[in-house]
């Protein structure tokens, strides 16, 4: 496992670019991968490669109404102010609705319907995760970890809601960040780009290799 301060050190547009088969996004809100030019290019180069597969992102949207939504968000934007905490979802969830508009065979969206307890990226066979909390640094700057594990054998266990019991210790730790995301995504449906208050809702497997 790789332990670094501060995520920018993981080179994740790098990471996006370089994914053949599957990338999940477990951060809610994405304001900061929309003024990353890198991010975004790497998003891109990954959808546009033949034999990429998905592209999974669970993100929340505007004016959810549940009730752990404002305290998660000042956990996320501690000190800014309601409205620019408001502004912020509203641009995450617009640009992935228009990346999704752009690739409608490869990417599905996830309605945030549980509270994400950690942020999450999975890229292939990398995944990395980091910490929320209610702290003057924001979690980009914080701790980040970044290990290697077989994603595809992850998933498959999580139709199974738990490891098999050979599963090693590391691969149970690995588990439990891809079965964080994978309920994530079972909490809802996936839903086609349309503006979501005409959602034309269907089922959208998790465990799917």
């Amino acid at each position: 496992m790789k332990l670094v301060t501060g995520i920018d050190q993981l080179e994740t547009p790098s990471l996006f670019a370089a994914s053949r088969r599957r990338i999940i996004l477990h951060a809610a809100v994405y304001g900061a991968f929309v003024r990353s030019r890198p991010h975004r290019e790497g998003l891109e180069t990954a959808l546009t490669r033949p034999g990429f597969e998905r592209l999974d992102i669970i993100v929340l949207e505007p004016n959810n109404p549940a009730p752990w939504v404002r305290a998660f968000l000042d956990s996320l934007r501690f000190g800014i102010s309601t409205h620019a905490t408001d502004d912020e979802v509203s641009l995450s969830h617009r640009f992935m609705t228009e990346l999704a508009t752009r690739h409608p065979d490869k990417v599905r969206l996830h309605p945030a319907r549980r509270l994400p307890c950690l942020p999450i990226i999975i890229a292939d066979d990398t995944i990395i995760f980091g910490q929320y909390a209610h702290a003057n640094v924001h979690a980009p700057q914080g701790f980040w970890g970044m290990i290697n594990a077989d994603v595809r054998t992850l998933l498959q266990w999580t139709a199974k809601g738990k490891p098999p019991p050979h599963a090693a210790s590391e691969e149970i730790a690995a588990f439990r960040l891809v079965n964080e995301c994978a309920r994530a995504m079972c909490a809802c449906r996936a839903f086609s780009p349309t503006p979501y208050q005409q959602l034309d809702h269907r089922e959208c497997p998790a465990d799917t290799p």
